[in-house]
Parts: structure tokens; C-alpha cells; sequence
């Protein structure tokens, strides 16, 4: 199953469709590795060179995102003109401000003052328990069915609607309801692109910028117009010999060299 799709994948994409596989076959196995795994949660302390250290938590993995974007959001609402840091060191004074209780008029003062996002994506067939195949932890990949449904019982959570196509499972469209939704096609084109379109590229849709493949107004704004490339690719495309077309759903890159690149959208429920 895995080796008919890894044609035009790297490393991390076989990674992923290999863990999915392995739940498909083996959700039961998935869950109990799970539940052993949640036993071994712990922070670690390493000291390293230059005075530095290294603090490590390794969590359950909606933990862990749930922990990142939180950061990464304050992080990002913190900017201020000539600011020199970079988002990295950003990231680390917000985890910082954030653990020590400081209130940091950059951090919006209380630290409740965004909600981090946990991004699951999971059949609604899986959610019934009529199968248990994988659900999709964005920022993480693949997580048994089991772990789905219970992260998807948190009764805070806010759901999304999507319409896959039958035959190959990219996504066709999709419904919101979130408290402050972004126009409804900028949510449908990061919900369908996943990652930056860029080949290997698996910077997350919703830290992207939406770039219109041929400017417009040459060509409409519309899906099949339009992409998610964070901004290094976005920056690559415009000052540099390489070059895109677009036919809908696919993405063909060519590299200076003349070598070809054709990247898909995420597959939500793969055949």
C-alpha cells in the first residue's frame, strides 16, 4: 500500500504513510502503544555549551501542539517594530514569560489571552466506530483511532465539514463554523493544501501566504488560482528561475535546472 504512493514523497512524507498504514492494519495495536507511551510524558533538563541548556518535554501529541501553537500565537501577536529577534527567539521568551507566571504587556498580560488551536482531522465513519482507521493530528500525522475519538470528545472543540472526492480523497469543499472565520475561500484553500505546495515543503497552510499562481487580475481569484507557500517558497517563486503552473488540484514546479515537481493536495481520507 505504501510503496504505490511514495513516488514524489521524502523522507518525512514515507514516514507519514507508513505510520497511517499502520494503523489502518493495526488500530488495536495503535492504541495500546499509545496508552504505554503516555506513561513515559516527562520534561528533561540537558545542560549544553555557552551557558545554554536544553529543556525537552516529550508529551502526548495533542498536548505537545496544542502547547506549540499557543506559543507560536503569542509569539507571533508579540511583534513590535525593530524587533530584532528572530521568531525562534520569540517563540523561547513567550515559553519563558509563560511558565514563570510573568506578565508581559507583549504577551497580552494574561497569559488566557489566546486559545491554542489543536487541528484533528478524522472520519466521521471513524468517529461512529464504524472502522478505526487513523485520524490526522496536524503538526504531528497519523494517530490511532481510539486517541481520535477521544481528543474529538472534548465538548470545547469546533467542528469542520469536509467533502472528499470518492475516488482519491482530496478534498472537494468544506463547511465552518468557527467564531471568527476567515473568508469562506481562504478557509477552504489552507484546509485543502494542508502544507506549503512547495515540493517536501511541510510548513502548515495556516502560517502560509495564499499566492496566486498567475497574478491577478490576469486569472481570477479562485481555488484553482490559488495556493499555500510560506514564505520562503512564496519569495522563491517571484525572484527566482523557478517556475509553477497550476491545473486545479496539482502543482507542477520546474527547477532552474529544468527538473520536474508535481506536488497534490492532502488526501483527508485516502481510498
Amino acid at each position: 500500500h505504501v510503496v504505490d504512493r511514495v513516488q514524489g514523497c521524502n523522507a518525512s512524507q514515507v514516514r507519514d504513510l507508513v505510520r497511517r498504514a499502520v494503523l489502518r492494519c493495526d488500530p488495536d495495536g495503535g492504541r495500546r502503544r499509545h496508552e504505554r507511551a503516555r506513561v513515559d510524558r516527562r520534561v528533561v533538563l540537558t545542560p549544553v555549551d555557552d551557558g545554554m541548556a536544553e529543556l525537552v518535554a516529550l508529551l502526548p501529541a495533542e498536548q505537545a501542539t496544542a502547547v506549540y501553537r499557543r506559543v507560536d500565537a503569542l509569539a507571533r501577536a508579540r511583534r513590535v517594530p525593530r524587533d530584532e529577534r528572530g521568531a525562534d527567539a520569540r517563540r523561547a521568551d513567550v515559553f519563558v514569560g509563560l511558565l514563570l507566571g510573568h506578565r508581559d504587556p507583549g504577551v497580552t498580560g494574561e497569559p488566557g489571552g489566546v486559545r491554542p488551536l489543536v487541528h484533528l482531522t478524522v472520519a466521521a465513519s471513524t468517529l461512529t466506530g464504524a472502522n478505526n482507521n487513523p485520524g490526522i493530528l496536524h503538526g504531528y500525522g497519523p494517530i490511532p483511532a481510539a486517541y481520535a475519538r477521544a481528543i474529538a470528545s472534548d465538548p470545547t472543540g469546533t467542528w469542520k465539514r469536509l467533502i472528499t472526492d470518492p475516488t482519491d480523497g482530496s478534498l472537494i469543499e468544506h463547511t465552518h463554523n468557527t467564531y471568527r472565520p476567515p473568508t469562506a475561500l481562504d478557509d477552504f484553500v489552507r484546509a485543502r493544501d494542508h502544507t506549503c505546495r512547495f515540493p517536501g515543503c511541510q510548513h502548515p497552510a495556516q502560517h502560509t501566504d495564499l499566492d496566486h499562481t498567475i497574478p491577478w487580475p490576469t486569472e481570477p481569484t479562485t481555488p484553482g488560482n490559488l495556493g499555500a507557500l510560506c514564505r520562503h517558497h512564496h519569495r522563491l517563486k517571484h525572484q527566482t528561475p523557478w517556475q509553477l503552473t497550476q491545473t486545479h488540484r496539482q502543482f507542477h514546479w520546474t527547477s532552474p535546472t529544468r527538473r520536474r515537481y508535481t506536488t497534490t493536495p492532502q488526501k483527508y481520507d485516502p481510498p
